[in-house]
């Protein structure tokens, strides 16, 4: 018999949609155990992929939070790239 797993998802659509890429990244992780040395090479790529689409998910949505945040709340570094002078 296969297994079957259940994955529940919660929150926003962008929520869901990270629970989903960290759900698939742990397949991949199970699935490597077992694959062939052609297979692992494919799932490791296909992990590193999917990696960096959650950096980019996580990346966009704390620069949407950023942006929505009031103007003397927003975070420093992204005003300038220059250090501050001394006085």
């Amino acid at each position: 018999m296969p297994n079957r797993e259940t994955i529940i998802l919660t929150g926003n659509d962008e929520n869901r949609l990270a629970q989903l890429l960290r759900a698939a990244r742990h397949q991949i992780r199970v699935a490597q155990v077992t694959a062939s040395p052609r297979m692992q090479d494919t799932l490791t790529d296909l992990e590193d992929i999917l990696a960096d689409q959650l950096a980019a998910v996580r990346k966009a949505a704390d620069a949407d939070k950023s942006d929505a945040a009031p103007p003397g709340v927003r975070d420093k570094s992204k005003l300038s790239w220059r250090p501050s002078r001394a006085a």
